[in-house]
């Protein structure tokens, strides 16, 4: 490093921010998962198969 190199006073803020805005624009794959419309329906109707075969042996 440079003798004469002085970082900013505020740069741990500026990169901070950043580094938080990042963070908050990302989605999480639990989030996209469950907010998945197919994976959705599949859910749904894998839980209605499972009900119905569940409950075929009761009758």
């Amino acid at each position: 490093m440079s003798q004469g190199y002085k970082p900013s006073l505020d740069f741990v803020s500026k990169v901070m921010k950043q580094v938080h805005a990042y963070e908050a624009s990302r989605t999480s794959f639990v989030e996209w998962l469950i907010s998945h419309p197919f994976i959705r329906y599949a859910l749904a109707g894998g839980g209605a198969l499972l009900g119905i075969f569940k409950t075929a042996p009761v009758f």
